[in-house]
């Protein structure tokens, strides 16, 4: 193998993909296209921009390339393979993509620059049951399958940017209240033995966000450039 253009020329798919070639390829393909935005971004805030839009095209490439319920492992290794094989054909998704997501940044995202601000935006919150102790009763391989359910559905909605953020409060929300309604312990037996009950709290709270045009995440802005912004649902 050698260098080139900043990346190392493979001459081995499996190697290649085993050192982050994939990871490193997705993350510069979104980078030459924040680049050719017209926003006015310093370093540290274009880092952010690519960090944060990484999760979103990742979870975009797999869902349309029919990976999205593979293992981690297996399916970051498929997506290397396809990068190398058919970046063409990858390279239009990811324009697609990127053209949607800014539109969903521009709707679902705000920006707020002091405590005051944020904190006005978020008293909605301020309702939603603690329900972190509840998490902990849960099975970690089923929130992450809902979390991974709730993820495909937004994307089937069209709805591109902060996913792991959004999936994450649609989640909270649904248990939050299927809490107030039910108690913690027949919550927690539902789980078992209704879980449709759940699924389609989670889907109602999907569309809701859908039929909504409102801001989902709020992102203070700090002053201090080694860590620029702060995210909440």
């Amino acid at each position: 193998m050698y260098k080139w253009g900043g990346f190392v020329e493979y001459f081995d798919i499996e190697t290649a993909c085993r050192e982050g070639f994939g990871e490193r390829k997705i993350a510069s393909m979104i980078q030459q296209r924040i680049d050719s935005l017209s926003w006015d971004l310093d370093q540290n805030e274009q880092e952010f921009l690519i960090s944060y839009a990484y999760q979103d095209l990742r979870y975009y490439l797999l869902y349309r390339l029919g990976l999205i319920n593979a293992n981690d492992e297996n399916a970051s290794f498929e997506l290397c393979k396809m990068i190398f094989k058919n970046e063409e054909f990858i390279t239009r998704i990811v324009d697609e993509w990127f053209n949607w997501w800014v539109v969903k940044w521009r709707q679902r995202v705000r920006l707020v620059f002091n405590e005051n601000e944020q904190k006005e935006t978020s008293e909605n919150l301020s309702t939603m049951v603690n329900i972190d102790d509840v998490l902990n009763n849960v099975p970690k391989k089923l929130i992450e399958r809902l979390r991974k359910e709730i993820v495909i559905e937004l994307m089937k909605q069209n709805e591109i940017c902060s996913l792991d953020v959004v999936s994450d409060f649609i989640l909270r929300t649904a248990f939050s209240e299927a809490i107030n309604e039910y108690g913690k312990d027949e919550f927690l037996k539902l789980l078992t033995t209704n879980i449709t009950k759940i699924r389609l709290r989670i889907l109602r709270k999907i569309m809701e966000i859908k039929d909504s045009k409102q801001p989902l995440v709020i992102l203070r802005i700090r002053i201090n450039p080694s860590q620029p912004y702060q995210g909440t649902p």
